[in-house]
């Protein structure tokens, strides 16, 4: 295998395969990348068991052929050459990198060893979309999964196709966020997707753009892009009932400028920042304004008030601060609305209702469990 390629490209191919080489594993294959050449095409490849991740890039090929090199090694030393136009050049068991006046020479890995990756059935039903509607959408749920292993079927995030939409869920059992958009495709489709593949496929899809091709299978999911394609084994286990935990009603709705309650909380939770224990922001809803405390035993205290529109009685009630500040960048635009029924029930998070003239609001939802003090 022989071929010229420019260094930035080549290194930018390497880092988006970089992300699932294998760490602490007990196969070495898949601690490398491997490179096959046909023609102009190399093809860069890995894979940690879990999620296998290619890229194709377009080259000056020389010589057919493929290596298996150290994932790591390879990424250091293309990240280190000068901005020039590298070579490589695969001779007995060494790979030899040259670019400008730096040459190396890197020991080959057993190419036989690596594992075959998947790829989807010809008749699997298929889903797509834009890269700005699917980078948008994994952006508002996926902070939401849980980042804990004990609870592994909490990690993932729910994908589901079906009846003129794609939805995609996820909790921790602490907040839920939901998000629906349009869909023309047929069928239907459920999958368990780890929020890493997810926010590995919304990264590419920022950087792409154009449409991102979804394959649900019943063991794992293909992300396929312009270049590059993303392949992530399902996680196992029954997904919790989520949408039982939305109240059926509420008691109270709360209308307030978003990034202003947002800067707000973010000030007033710095006082408990430094505790062992994290400490709640706790709002104080009454007439035409809100109340936001944070009380430290270690730190101190902090207040701030801000304007709001209150329908219903009073309410005191206290949030993780880290969750809510969440919540809020996730629903974006300039208000937020929330439902309330009581301090111990979940509080619902909006978009506002539209006022007549309006455009449709997101259909996005973010739940937020209470905390008690």
């Amino acid at each position: 295998m022989k071929f010229r390629a420019e260094r930035t490209e080549f290194e930018e191919a390497i880092k988006w395969v970089q992300r699932t080489v294998g760490e602490r594993v007990s196969f070495p294959a898949m601690a490398g990348i491997k490179l096959s050449l046909s023609g102009d095409v190399v093809t860069l490849s890995s894979t940690n068991g879990q999620v296998d991740s290619e890229v194709e890039l377009t080259v000056q090929g020389e010589r057919d052929g493929g290596a298996l090199v150290s994932g790591k090694l390879l990424s250091n030393v293309v990240h280190l050459l000068p901005n020039d136009a590298v070579e490589l050049d695969v001779s007995g068991d060494a790979l030899h990198i040259t670019c400008g006046r730096a040459s190396f020479e890197l020991r080959l890995m057993m190419l036989e060893d690596f594992p075959q990756l998947r790829v989807p059935a010809e008749d699997a039903p298929t889903a797509t979309l834009k890269a700005q509607e699917f980078s948008d959408l994994v952006g508002q749920v996926a902070k939401s999964a849980s980042t804990e292993d004990a609870r592994a079927v909490l990690t993932g995030v729910k994908l589901e196709a079906g009846g003129g939409s794609f939805t995609a869920s996820a909790t921790d059992s602490y907040r839920l966020a939901i998000r629906s958009i349009p869909w023309e495709g047929e069928g239907e489709m459920t999958a368990l997707v780890s929020r890493r593949a997810l926010d590995q496929a919304k990264a590419a899809a920022d950087m792409l753009g154009n449409d991102v091709t979804m394959v649900l299978e019943p063991s794992y999911a293909t992300f396929s892009f312009a270049d590059r394609r993303l392949v992530s084994t399902l996680i196992e286990g029954k997904y919790p009932e989520v949408r039982q935990l939305i109240p059926d009603g509420f008691e109270r709705r709360l209308r307030v400028d978003r990034l202003a309650l947002a800067e707000v909380v973010r000030r007033i939770a710095v006082v408990g920042e430094a505790d062992k224990s994290m400490t709640p922001v706790i709002m104080e809803m009454a007439g035409n304004s809100v109340v936001v405390k944070a009380d430290s035993s270690e730190a101190g205290q902090a207040e701030e008030s801000l304007p709001v529109e209150l329908e219903g009685e009073p309410l005191t009630i206290a949030f993780n601060p880290r969750f809510l500040i969440d919540g809020l960048d996730a629903l974006g635009g300039d208000q937020v609305s929330f439902e309330f029924r009581d301090e111990l029930k979940p509080a619902i998070m909006r978009p506002p209702a539209p006022e007549q003239g309006d455009d449709e609001p997101e259909d996005f939802l973010y739940l937020l469990m209470p905390v008690r003090v």
